[in-house]
């Protein structure tokens, strides 16, 4: 046989190739990683920043309400919602019912949300929850659930400022009140900066703390409202209210030397801290409800008067037989007052008297009169959704219109407008507009003699003075005021429904506070102005000049009688 022939192995090749294979791969991964560690750097840092770096924005309190002194109205609290990335949930439905049993919501609806809106990167499912609660879904350890920090308004006054300080929504804006008025104010600039998240989605570290964007809280609010005066008013126009089964009601208190707003009350309210969705009181009506307010006009009736110089306060008009026929329309008094002065007219509240005096006047007087003092037109107050209440324009009345437009009908105010217009009688014959924000007070403007301001105080001081048992009657103080009881408008007539005020300023040789005071459709035994908005201005005025140490100028003066003469029910 033929020996077989082997060539002999090569074993330096063999290692020498393994070698250059092996040298090969591992220049491959370095050049590799230079090209991930070095060139590729950015790349890939910004790629896992992408997953686990975030900016976030910083939450910023609103700015808090307070009183003129210094009294919390409107707060803000650091609370925790809970959201969810609904994708990252998808496979963890055992533990979603244990969320929603938590978060107190039904398992069923979560699980359909997060089904139906697997896309969406974040939605809310519960806001503003207690840091107890908050725990409590975080032992849950649930990637896909969101922290966020929030705010919730809380009004420490309740429904006693709800309808002027008003409230914030959901997303912490302003809805209602001077948190809309001043929304803007009162919402700050969100700040931002850079975390690292973990899987779960929480923050684990802050990266560049020093270059953060600053965050900026909301201003303040300090407004010219006296809580203390708010809650006497507030407390006494619901007793009110209550007693003579009213549909409504509204009380301003000014400061006669500032125009500042230190009450103003509303019935019905309600509890800004609870649900506010279905609720009849939200809105202001002291600023944005609108009637005709009969009587309390006559004043500036007689204003008219004055101006023409054809009249002073002793000036007489016969008011008999006590009916008074305009173009058809029938004008009656309570009873036959015979020859009237000026002075009288306003105490008896004459609706002949006052007809007969403008009659002999201009319809463009009168109109010029009631636009001066700011009927017609905003008061100025910056409320925002405040009414201008309606002034037709002269050119447009008919002698009957004229007439009317004496005793207060034929054109809509505000119980705001009222407050401010008489307010200008106890400011010498100036007009300031009303203010909500403490110190900030607007210029005042002459709008009638001072001379014929004095006359009018003097007037309208005889109106509760010479009236026994007047109901806006305050021991120890001198007051001047006017009654009105307006009968209410509907399906172009005029109910047996009523409007019932008062309105009044004092002390009247220094006034210091006007008051005024509208209830509406009180459907008790009684509704006269005098009888049913009288009491609660006496009430409001006196604990308003108690608190203001305001020195009583009539010591010893004390109610005669109790009962109501003529002034209290003709002054409609």
């Amino acid at each position: 046989m033929r020996k077989s022939q082997h060539k002999p192995v090569n074993i330096s090749l063999r290692i020498a190739i393994v070698m250059a294979f092996l040298l090969c791969c591992f220049v491959v991964v370095v050049v590799r990683a230079f090209s991930i560690q070095v060139r590729g750097a950015e790349f890939y840092q910004s790629q896992g920043e992408k997953r686990h770096v975030r900016e976030v924005e910083i939450p910023v309190s609103r700015g808090s309400i307070y009183d003129r002194n210094g009294e919390p109205l409107a707060l803000s609290t650091a609370m925790v919602s809970v959201g969810i990335v609904p994708g990252q949930l998808l496979d963890q439905f055992s533990k979603v019912e244990q969320l929603a049993e938590v978060l107190d919501l039904d398992a069923d609806e979560l699980k359909q949300i997060i089904t139906s809106r697997k896309d969406k990167k974040f939605l809310y499912i519960k806001r503003r929850i207690t840091p107890m609660l908050a725990e409590s879904v975080q032992a849950l350890n649930m990637e896909g659930v969101v922290f966020r920090t929030e705010f919730k308004r809380y009004y420490p006054a309740g429904e006693i400022l709800a309808n002027v300080v008003g409230f914030t929504d959901v997303d912490d804006v302003g809805q209602e009140g001077l948190e809309r008025t001043y929304d803007n104010w009162l919402t700050g600039t969100s700040g931002k900066k850079t975390v690292v998240k973990d899987l779960l989605g929480q923050v684990v570290a802050d990266i560049d703390v020093d270059e953060l964007e600053a965050a900026k809280p909301g201003k303040d609010l300090h407004l010219s409202i006296d809580r203390r005066l708010q809650y006497a008013a507030y407390v006494e126009l619901k007793k009110a209210v209550y007693q003579h089964q009213a549909t409504s009601g509204s009380a301003v208190v000014l400061d006669v030397k500032t125009g500042e707003i230190l009450a103003m009350v509303n019935q019905p309210s309600f509890n800004p801290n609870g649900n506010k969705e279905t609720n009849d009181g939200l809105r202001n009506r002291s600023v944005t409800d609108i009637y005709e307010p009969g009587s309390v006009m006559k004043p500036f009736a007689v204003v008219a008067a004055l101006e023409s110089a054809e009249y002073t306060p002793q000036s007489v008009v016969n008011t008999s037989p006590g009916e008074y026929e305009v173009d058809g329309f029938v004008i009656h008094d309570f009873r036959d007052y015979g020859e009237l002065s000026l002075v009288d007219i306003l105490v008896k509240s004459s609706n002949i008297g006052v007809a007969k005096l403008v009659l002999g006047l201009g319809k463009e007087h009168l109109w010029d009169v009631y636009h001066r003092f700011g009927f017609g037109q905003s008061s100025g107050s910056g409320f925002m959704g405040e009414s201008t209440g309606y002034l037709p324009h002269h050119s447009r009345w008919r002698t009957a219109d004229h007439a009317a437009l004496s005793r207060g009908y034929n054109l809509s105010v505000t119980t705001l407008q009222l407050a401010a217009a008489y307010g200008t009688f106890a400011n010498q014959g100036r007009y300031r507009s009303p203010t909500f924000i403490k110190g900030n007070v607007n210029e005042d403007k002459a709008i009638i003699d001072p001379m014929i301001a004095s006359q009018l105080t003097d007037m309208l001081s005889h109106v509760v003075n010479d009236t026994e048992g007047h109901k806006a009657f305050i021991p120890n103080y001198s007051v001047a005021g006017k009654t009105g009881t307006a009968r209410i408008a509907e399906n172009g007539g005029y109910s047996d429904n009523y409007i019932s005020s008062f309105v009044g300023f004092s002390p009247v040789n220094s006034p210091r506070l006007v008051v005024a005071v509208s209830v509406n459709n009180p459907r008790g035994e009684d509704y006269y102005g005098g009888l049913v908005a009288a009491p609660v201005f006496s009430e409001i005025m006196k604990t308003g000049l108690r608190l203001l140490n305001v020195p009583a100028d009539q010591l010893n003066r004390t109610l005669v009688d109790t009962s109501v003469q003529d002034a209290g029910v003709n002054d409609g």
